[in-house]
């Protein structure tokens, strides 16, 4: 599932990803948050945090993925991914310089500088 994660400005999506994503998480969690985010026209921030007790993606997030976060690329400025697993660090190795927009991973050791690269507020 996605849970939000607090302490971020109006412009940040910040989630991190427990347990098992479905499909529903991102049409009921990430489609709105990025709605929000960008509702007047500007582009957001996004963190992502697939850290300890992240187990992976159902098929129907890889679809959702596809369909909802797909159209939403454009949507965002910068975006930091904090994560250990190896298969999650190459495809964003991989698949990273295909995201418009400054991407950078983190390890979860890192989530601290990631979240201040994002810009976290007190």
């Amino acid at each position: 599932m996605f849970e939000t994660i607090e302490g971020f400005g109006d412009d940040v999506v910040a989630l991190r990803g427990t347990g098992t994503v479905t499909g529903d998480d991102y049409r009921t969690v990430l489609a709105p948050a990025i709605e929000r985010a960008t509702i007047s026209g500007r582009k957001a921030e996004l963190l992502l945090e697939l850290g300890d007790g992240f187990e992976g993606y159902d098929p129907g997030a890889i679809l959702a993925d596809a369909t909802v976060g797909g159209g939403h690329l454009g949507s965002f400025e910068r975006t930091a991914v904090v994560a250990d697993a190896d298969w999650i660090r190459r495809a964003i190795q991989l698949f990273g310089g295909l995201i418009p927009g400054d991407v950078r991973l983190f390890s979860v050791a890192e989530r601290d500088t990631a979240q201040e690269w994002i810009g976290a507020r007190d």
